[in-house]
């Protein structure tokens, strides 16, 4: 009996350890909610447990970041809707501005488009909790400096929305104002208005209406060609051909040079060759031909050549033209011949090539004067020459007098007649040079008014005059030397000249206009891209340096790319003789070997230009050391070449910057002593072998064609120069036709118009972009939440519990137990004497 109580007793005590220990397992699930606490009492559970866990972790941070990034689009969103509008009422007020305008009226409106230009500057700059929207990752940098440049970077911010899955959540301001527009088309335009010569002095050039009044009327495709150029007489039979000298760049930003003759003469003017025939033959020297057109070559409503591309995406296109009488190899010569020249383009750039002499023109249609034609220009003030202008401010240093070659008039000319007054440059100014002339007259008892009209000296012969006849005049300038040798001093007239003009000067920095447009036609080229990938083939090229250096030092060098490598080559300073120093372009990390022509990148480039402008700061020593053995450096030359690079950066920083542009800073003064011009050493050479060459590839600055649109866009850039149009009423190109200041290079009101129309597609283009990404966000806001609900229901299944079966359970768990502690108590009480 005593042995099997015992055991029925253990038999109790187990139960009741068992059935205490279930209920306390549902209590925890009923107080957790969960089935298991612990690895160990279900591995299964657990572990699925652990992965839908991670999968919610994971989504939960998907979704933090992705409405964090939703957030960004919004606020990215407002500020584009923001920038367009301000953008529609910009044209709207400008649009107002291209109608005719009294002075107060336009300054009102430049003001009301000035603060327009602000706001859009201020919402460029919007930032949202301290992160600037538009910086691209330089989040806490404001992108856009008050002159427009701009601060940030081209990266894109990203989230992380999906393993390996990233969207870009910002638009980098590289983008919204200074992108590239794919489907853009460029278009450029000469920008000297051409008139209907016929009809503006028919008195001279039309038989048929000698008496009728002088009408200002554009050139028209339909006119002939001897409308465009004009003539000295009344009979079109008799006339000589006209040359057209055409420099230019393709879409495919191939360079070429072409020379062509078009007949002026004709006798039946069904049969005469139009203005539309030379906008024909442009357009075939730009690739035209019957079956494919590459552009389109038109007449503006002012008379001037326009040429668009129909390449999309490709902001490469220019070009450059003149017209004369005369068939040349060499353009610079014409105005040395007394040849009459036409000019469709100009720039307030002086030139850096010159010529010894310069022959006096009679002015058809003043047959009274003879004009010395290529204005002249003080090079200390970038200003046309007036009678206050000395002469050593126009000529070329080496110049210390100056002469010009007089006659008679022919009915009284005798072999001594003719005389040669000079004059020494310092001190001289010009009304000293036309006083002497008009002395020099008057002693011959001759009538001659000498004046100086657009920084052009012109001889008015008042005899001639009152005896309605063409005068005799005949003069010529010349430049002598301290030995009276003649020397090319005089500057060729800027608007004849194409990229050997000198950069633009503001203060410490000089800039070059051609922006370095990659063939490829995606962007502008950095410090790393090759010269070949802007330029093409550079081999065999030469590239004239004329430039002053830091110091103020007139220098003429060179570039030299040849078949072992590029050189810069340097006159020797205390050399008697023109004696050049070969310095091989070197990088500053690369090995000692000499570069390759088509590996050199722009920034070698542009240390070789910092050493030329820093020229007399070295000696010839140290240059003739980096010429020896250049095909393999040593150490030792190495070190030197470095050594006189950061020696030169430290007073001279030469870079491209946001436009692609060669911008030259003087770290030193704030008024800078230098001067710089690159041109090709054939680029007035017009030759047929210069012609069948591969022509000047490089381009830093030039006199160009003026560019009306581009793929590549700039809008503060656009903005102001069309606030300035207004300001100035510049209504169309070359509307003050007698300006010579940045105004040349605006392109005017209307052209204005429609840069803006290519903006603001572009706007909307970025806009699309930008809801793009939003509509991304949003979707993967709803599938994240979708997938995050549906894993959170996987884990409830997996580790959760049923409420009420559990709770089914801990009842019945409970009624077992207390029978069990009933029966274990009634046991507890029993005594031996229930025993026995």
């Amino acid at each position: 009996m005593r042995a099997t109580f015992d055991s029925r007793f253990n038999q109790i005590q187990d139960s009741q350890s068992s059935l205490q220990a279930k209920l306390n397992d549902v209590s925890t699930q009923l107080a957790s909610g969960k089935k298991i606490q612990n690895s160990y009492q279900n591995s299964s559970i657990y572990e699925k447990d652990l992965q839908l866990s991670q999968q919610e972790s994971t989504l939960s941070q998907e979704l933090d970041v992705a409405k964090n990034a939703y957030k960004m689009t919004l606020s990215t969103d407002q500020a584009l809707t923001e920038l367009s509008q301000a953008m529609s009422d910009f044209k709207i007020k400008l649009t107002q501005a291209d109608t005719q305008q009294s002075p107060s009226s336009r300054q009102a409106i430049a003001t009301e488009l000035q603060g327009l230009r602000d706001q859009m500057l201020s919402i460029a700059n919007t930032s949202i909790g301290g992160a600037y929207l538009f910086s691209g990752t330089k989040i806490k940098t404001q992108p856009i400096a008050q002159n427009g440049q701009y601060m940030g970077n081209d990266q894109k911010l990203q989230a992380l929305i999906a393993p390996n899955v990233k969207v870009p959540f910002n638009i980098p301001g590289s983008d919204l104002f200074f992108g590239n527009n794919s489907d853009g088309f460029a278009s450029v335009t000469s920008n000297i208005k051409k008139y209907n010569l016929t009809k503006l002095y028919p008195d001279i050039l039309d038989q048929n209406r000698k008496d009728e009044p002088s009408e200002q009327v554009f050139i028209q495709p339909s006119d002939t060609i001897r409308d465009l150029v004009g003539d000295e007489d009344d009979d079109p039979s008799n006339d000589s051909a006209v040359f057209f000298y055409l420099r230019g760049i393709r879409p495919d930003g191939t360079r070429f040079k072409s020379k062509f003759e078009l007949d002026k003469s004709y006798k039946n003017i069904e049969s005469a060759v139009k203005v539309s025939d030379l906008l024909e033959r442009i357009g075939q020297e730009f690739g035209n031909n019957q079956a494919t057109r590459v552009v389109d070559v038109s007449l503006s409503p002012w008379g001037e050549i326009e040429v668009k591309s129909l390449v999309s995406g490709s902001s490469n296109l220019d070009f450059n033209l003149i017209a004369s009488d005369q068939d040349t190899e060499d353009i610079n010569t014409l105005a040395s011949t007394g040849a009459k020249v036409m000019s469709f383009q100009k720039s307030p750039y002086e030139s850096s090539s010159s010529i010894p002499t310069l022959e006096g023109i009679l002015d058809p249609y003043h047959q009274e004067q003879v004009i010395l034609p290529t204005p002249l220009i003080s090079n200390q003030t970038n200003t046309l020459a007036n009678q206050d202008t000395r002469l050593d401010e126009i000529f070329a240093s080496e110049v210390v007098k100056v002469y010009l070659n007089q006659e008679l008039n022919q009915k009284e000319k005798k072999k001594e007649s003719s005389q040669a007054l000079s004059f020494l440059t310092k001190e001289t100014k010009i009304g000293d040079v036309l006083r002497g002339i008009e002395a020099f007259y008057e002693k011959n008892k001759s009538k001659v008014r000498a004046e100086i009209i657009d920084g052009k000296i012109t001889l008015i012969d008042l005899d001639a005059k009152a005896n309605n006849q063409p005068t005799a005049l005949q003069v010529k300038l010349g430049t002598h030397n301290q030995q009276g040798e003649a020397v090319n001093g005089i500057p060729i007239d800027y608007q004849n000249a194409y990229d050997d003009v000198y950069f633009t000067k503001s203060g410490p920095k000089l800039l070059g206009n051609a922006s370095q447009t990659l063939l490829s036609q995606n962007g502008y080229a950095t410090d790393q891209t090759k010269l070949s990938e802007v330029a093409g083939n550079l081999n065999g090229q030469t590239y004239n340096l004329k430039l002053k250096d830091h110091n103020g030092k007139q220098v003429e060098a060179k570039i030299a790319f040849e078949d072992q490598g590029a050189f810069l080559e340097l006159p020797k300073q205390n050399a008697t003789k023109d004696q050049t120093i070969k310095i091989p372009i070197l990088s500053q990390i690369d090995s000692t070997s000499l570069t390759q022509p088509n590996d050199i990148i722009y920034r070698q480039f542009m240390d070789a230009l910092g050493i030329a402008l820093n020229y007399s700061n070295e000696s010839d020593e140290v240059y003739e050391q980096l010429s020896q053995n250049p095909n393999q450096y040593n150490p030792e030359q190495k070190a030197l070449y470095k050594q006189l690079l950061l020696q030169s950066q430290g007073k001279i920083g030469v870079a491209l910057n946001q436009n692609g542009q060669i911008e030259i800073t003087d770290k030193v003064r704030s008024n800078s002593s230098m001067a710089f011009s690159l041109s090709h050493d054939k680029t007035s050479d017009f030759s047929e072998q210069a012609l069948r060459a591969p022509q000047a590839k490089l381009i830093l600055h030039a006199n160009s064609a003026l560019s009306v649109s581009k793929p590549q866009l700039n809008l503060f850039q656009t903005l102001d120069e069309a606030i300035l149009a207004v300001k100035e009423g510049i209504y169309r190109p070359d509307e003050h036709a007698n300006a010579f200041n940045q105004e040349m290079r605006n392109i005017g009101i209307k052209n204005s118009l429609a840069a803006l129309g290519g903006l603001e597609e572009h706007l909307r283009k970025v806009s699309a972009i930008n809801g793009s990404y939003s509509k991304t966000f949003e979707n993967s806001i709803a599938k994240n939440e979708t997938l995050k609900t549906q894993v959170q229901t996987l884990k409830e299944e997996n580790i959760g519990v049923d409420l009420a079966e559990t709770y089914s359970k801990l009842q019945n768990l409970s009624t077992h137990y207390n029978a069990v502690l009933n029966t274990a108590g009634k046991i507890n009480k029993m005594s031996i004497l229930d025993y026995l």
